[in-house]
């Protein structure tokens, strides 16, 4: 029987990347053209349109006449469109995330008959330990995809990817990239070819993909078929599709091989394992919006549904697609041009708008909307459901400063941690404002216990007290350099920040240390230079004070970084660039970490700055999170001391990828550092392990060829040297993390604990002092047309046990709401506990990320038990309240 070889027509279209979207989009216009008159006229049988349906909805946005015409295509399958909206990134991308852009992908291609249920992954850096659930999930049970595939985890192409809980995927590896048929439109020698192809396949049938970057119409494809075919005995070429080859290779699908794990090996491509920490300022945008998106609109936007103010759908949308449109995967990476770098930071601007606003406008409405609306009262909401006792920061406008706060009728402590006095009175040149305009801006820190996914009123009394007399509000800026709370005690002495585990009553000198070292690196990697010069800084330069209160207090170290100013420098042994920092350790009463707010001046190039966090702690393994879970990862990677023998693309190096946190725990002790932003990290030290978190990488090429840790031609572009000062970052850069010293570590418990760490109290204020507390406050608003309860909560999960709360909102094509919680680790959960609903249930049911409904299996119970979870199992709940 001849090898069937299937040749399948394609374009890979990035949506941005050396050129900016806008101006590929020209391109794309002409390009659709053509590919819409190849079907048509019978030159392609077959053709598929990368998989991504963000660049159909721009081609229609100007060709909406072609809408019927590309319906007619995808219907027949001529046209092979979707499943994703954008070709996304998987390591430094929320989970949240690649299920949004999913939906959005295969909704927008279902409704032009039909997208495809394909998990096509030709180019993206790394495939995630996740995603064989992820797809499987969204009604995906084939996949295809290029990188991250090592000969010692499996040498052939064609396998079952696995997760954990058993989700499984009938995977394909084009291991030779999705350009790798353009041989047979350019090469007339069949040989090299077939023998490139048919290495490593186990299978009687093979694919042949012909597209490339933007690559334009072969519209001689079928007369290249033929003239190999002359050729050929053994081997026949067909034209074809992947549902084509995949209903072959299904009938073998028994005796395949189990592949398990994230595939983020550079053994036959590069995988850029550094490209984490490029363009951080992007990164730590894109978090803030995941952040607020996942846990702060879509449930507050459910709650409001649930209180009459109908869910926005397309509102969310818009913002979710600025977002995903940064998720591609160059886009993500931050390995492009500047002009294309600063397109990006503009749709991360606007999202952050839109989505800030959002909040901004539900909890005023809300607020504003209530039974008993008082003067001064402050709603506070919390939209995790979870209950959660925490010490919060709010600032309050008032017109004096002697004032009480009541939260269920008793007074609530707290401290004043500033006050500032402003003028309402109109602005004039010549004429001072009256003393009656006067008001106050008062920042304060109280802790308050919020029931779950609700909100609550705080009540304020004026002229009861004065910060003078109350010590209860009272917080002073002294000269010493300590601050404690029950767990720790941070010290700052001798140059060096220390930190006194109360617990074990263990000691950690130089528990923050900032490394500086030299880049010689691009856009896409980091590589030392050939006699690199690395710096450690303790902070010994610093001005120290501390502001000490009862339920917040902190350390502020203020200095500078002498450091050199460039790579000439740095090979000199010379340091002329003054990097100024502020980093404030902070502690919470009651909570067990030390917060670190760093700010840091960057003016020099071609380096990297690290923080390195010394636990001492002995282990040969790192855990950190994944879209859907953790991952245990080697200190060194296995292949490290023989990837030059063994050709590997690039080092094996032991920089990794987290969303929010890395751990490190042995039998006595773990530490957890907990960022925001932060995405990549390395596990250093020979006995003693310490984790080192990537702060920045300033680099100015976009492209270098011939590095230390990746050899051979220039990533990107390798014709070309593409200079991007902007990524050398010569401004203020703001890093946020929360480091948590304890005996033991727990997956579940350390992801509560970041949720509870990373997501905020959004808050309302009723007053008329201060019309600048938002951008809106300044415009009147009607109340909703009845009133809502003077305090509400819908639904909650604090007795959810051993698994983790994702997502909370509202089903994409029902009336009712979505909640999702996962496993977190490889071992079986016999009772997730239960979820509590707080309004009447109509009905519910498991469903999938699909949000499909089968309602042969509805439930009643107000009380949904969760059950038995498998490892690392995602369970998706549907509930459909009675009312509204």
């Amino acid at each position: 029987m001849k090898t069937k070889i299937h040749v399948i027509a394609h374009t890979h279209w990035d949506y941005e990347w050396y050129f900016t979207s806008n101006e590929s989009f020209i391109q794309l216009c002409y390009h659709v053209d053509e590919v819409i008159k190849a079907l048509q006229e019978g030159v392609l049988d077959y053709y598929m349109l990368d998989g991504q349906m963000s660049i159909v909805e721009d081609y229609l946005e100007v060709q909406p006449d072609k809408r019927e015409t590309l319906n007619s295509l995808i219907t027949t399958g001529k046209l092979k469109v979707g499943p994703w909206y954008t070709q996304s990134d998987q390591m430094i991308i929320r989970g949240e995330s690649l299920v949004r852009n999913l939906q959005l992908g295969l909704e927008s291609g279902d409704a032009l008959g039909g997208a495809d249920r394909l998990g096509y992954v030709p180019d993206a850096f790394g495939q995630s330990i996740d995603m064989p659930k992820i797809f499987s999930q969204m009604g995906i049970d084939k996949a295809v995809f290029w990188r991250g595939l090592s000969s010692d985890q499996l040498s052939q192409r064609e396998f079952l990817w696995q997760s954990e809980d058993g989700s499984r995927l009938l995977t394909y590896n084009i291991k030779d990239g999705y350009f790798v048929g353009v041989q047979l439109i350019e090469v007339d020698y069949t040989k090299p070819l077939l023998d490139q192809i048919k290495q490593d396949s186990t299978s009687s049938h093979i694919a042949l993909p012909v597209g490339g970057d933007q690559r334009y119409v072969d519209f001689n494809l079928k007369e290249r078929i033929a003239y190999y075919n002359d050729q050929l005995t053994d081997e026949q070429l067909v034209e074809s599709n992947y549902d084509q080859l995949f209903a072959q290779i299904n009938e073998e699908a028994k005796t395949l091989p189990i592949v398990q794990g994230e595939l983020l090996n550079a053994e036959v491509s590069k995988i850029h394992r550094s490209i984490y920490s490029s363009r951080y300022d992007h990164k730590y945008l894109n978090d803030k919006i995941e952040r607020r998106l996942i846990y702060q609109i879509e449930p507050l936007m459910t709650l409001a549904d649930q209180l009459g103010l109908p869910y926005k759908q397309e509102l969310v949308d818009k913002i979710w697609k600025l977002t995903l449109r940064n998720h591609a995967h160059d886009s993500a990476g931050g390995c492009n041009s500047d002009k294309t770098n600063q397109a990006i930071l503009q749709r991360f601007i606007e999202a952050d708008q839109l989505s800030y606003s959002v909040v901004d406008y539900l909890t005023r409405k809300i607020s504003e909307s209530r039974k008993n609306l008082k003067e001064n009262q402050i709603t506070v909401f919390n939209t995790l459901p979870i209950e959660r006792e925490q010490v919060i920061g709010i600032t309050l406008s008032l017109p004096q400063t002697a004032f009480t706060i009541y939260h269920e009728g008793k007074k609530v402590a707290f401290d004043i941690k500033k006050i500032t006095k402003h003028s309402n009175a109109p602005i004039r040149k010549n004429i001072h404002p009256s003393p009656e305009s006067y008001y106050y801006e008062i920042e304060i820190a109280l802790p308050l216990k919020l029931q779950p996914l609700g909100y609550e009123v705080l009540d304020i009394k004026l002229n009861e007290d004065s910060i003078e007399t109350t010590s209860a509000s009272k917080q002073l800026e002294e000269n010493g350099n300590t601050i404690e709370n029950e767990y720790y005690q941070v010290c700052f002495k001798n140059g060096s920040i220390r930190v006194l585990d109360k617990e074990s009553n263990i000691l950690y000198p130089d528990f923050l240390i900032v490394e500086d070292a030299g880049d010689d690196g691009d856009n896409y990697d980091y590589s030392p230079p050939a006699n690199d010069w690395k710096l450690q800084f303790k902070f010994d330069t610093a001005n120290v004070s501390i502001v000490q209160g009862n339920w917040k207090s902190s350390l502020k170290l203020n200095g500078c970084f002498i450091i050199p100013k460039n790579q000439y420098e740095r090979e000199q042994g010379k340091a002329t660039a003054s990097i100024l920092y502020c980093c404030t350790l902070k502690l919470e009463a009651h909570k067990q970490a030390v917060d670190v707010h760093l700010e840091i001046n960057n003016q020099a190039m071609d380096h990297r700055m690290r923080l390195l966090v010394n636990g001492g702690v002995k282990t040969e393994h790192s855990i950190a999170d994944t879209p859907f879970g953790t991952i245990s990862r080697p200190v060194v990677d296995p292949n490290l001391n023989d990837w030059k023998e063994k050709n590997w693309k690039e080092e094996p190096t032991g920089l990794y990828p987290m969303l929010s946190f890395i751990n490190l725990h042995d039998q006595q002790k773990s530490i957890t550092a907990f960022t925001k932003g932060i995405k990549e990290y390395e596990v250093i030290g020979s006995k003693d392990k310490i984790i080192a978190l990537t702060l920045f990488r300033a680099v100015g090429y976009l492209g270098k060829p011939d590095l230390g840790r990746r050899p051979g031609v220039a990533s990107g572009n390798q014709f070309k040297y593409i200079k991007t000062p902007d990524s050398q970052l010569q401004k203020t850069l703001t890093f946020k993390c929360s480091i948590q010293i304890k005996h033991t570590f727990n997956a579940a418990r350390a992801f509560c604990e970041y949720q509870k760490h990373a997501i905020s109290f959004p808050y309302y204020q009723q007053q008329n002092v201060n019309q600048f507390t938002n951008t809106l406050k300044y415009f009147v608003m009607h109340p909703l047309p009845f009133q809502v309860p003077e305090t509400y909560s819908f639904v909650d999960a604090t007795k959810v046990k051993q698994v983790v709360f994702s997502s909370c909102k509202k089903a994409r094509n029902r009336k009712g709401v979505i909640i999702r919680f996962f496993n977190p680790v490889e071992q079986a959960i016999q009772d997730g506990g239960e979820l509590i609903c707080q309004e009447d249930i109509h009905f519910w049911q498991f469903t999938t990320m699909e949000e499909t409904i089968d309602e042969q299996h509805f439930q009643s119970s107000q009380t949904i038990p969760l059950g038995r979870f498998k490892p690392k199992e995602i369970k998706t709940i549907y509930i459909e309240f009675k009312h509204p």
